[in-house]
């Protein structure tokens, strides 16, 4: 049996493009199965309106691709229950925040891959930590979540420095990790975790990263005098 709901999202429109719909928010009204996700709904709303922008691809939180921001959480659009997360039948979508915004629930995620890049992230195979961080999808919920990624764009972000964890062997990646825009400026807020679709935990790898940088000289420094 098909379900009423509401979808209430942030409209911007592409930049200087003729015709685009302007900022703000619109409601959908749409009529979704039971088990339907949002991704199936925002689905049935493209096809009312098809200038409406969102990014997606497997349908199955592989890709990473449709993350967005539910009710004021990141989640996924493609395993998010539609009516369970709804609201006295409404729910507000927006776009990931702490990224560029391409158009309507699309961003830019370029500045994840290129810091994921400084880290030398694609070549992680066998450092410690680094088993846990092949699953991550780069869906970027984690750096939309955290507060410093808000105050800082520079900072080099959850998911980046989870995939530092066990590479400051490298010196490239160590002088990221040990930049004024790196490990330090994190504050252990523990929201890159909180909504890590699965299960990486990026404050583990942030944890990890801290013991290497403070044991060696806690050790150097309790060692007896001869």
């Amino acid at each position: 049996m098909k379900q009423p709901l509401t979808l209430r999202i942030k409209r911007t429109g592409r930049p200087g493009a003729a015709g685009e719909k302007p900022g703000g928010w619109q409601d959908f009204q749409v009529q979704i199965s039971e088990r339907a996700y949002l991704l199936d709904a925002l689905e049935e709303a493209w096809r009312q309106d098809p200038t409406l922008l969102f990014r997606h691809a497997c349908h199955h939180a592989s890709c990473g691709s449709c993350g967005l921001r539910v009710n004021g959480r990141e989640r996924l659009a493609c395993v998010t229950p539609a009516l369970e997360a709804a609201r006295r039948g409404v729910v507000r979508l927006e776009p990931l925040r702490n990224f560029p915004v391409v158009a309507d629930l699309v961003v830019d995620f370029s500045p994840l891959a290129q810091k994921l890049e400084s880290v030398q992230a694609c070549v992680v195979t066998g450092a410690a930590g680094a088993r846990q961080f092949s699953r991550c999808i780069e869906c970027g919920l984690c750096v939309s979540a955290c507060p410093i990624s808000a105050l800082n764009p520079r900072y080099l972000g959850p998911a980046a420095l989870a995939a530092a964890a066990g590479r400051l062997d490298v010196p490239a990646v160590r002088a990221g990790v040990e930049d004024a825009d790196g490990l330090w400026r994190c504050h252990g807020a523990y929201d890159c975790t909180d909504v890590c679709p699965v299960g990486v935990d990026p404050a583990l790898g942030i944890g990890r990263l801290r013991q290497a940088l403070i044991l060696p000289n806690f050790k150097r420094k309790a060692k007896p005098s001869d």
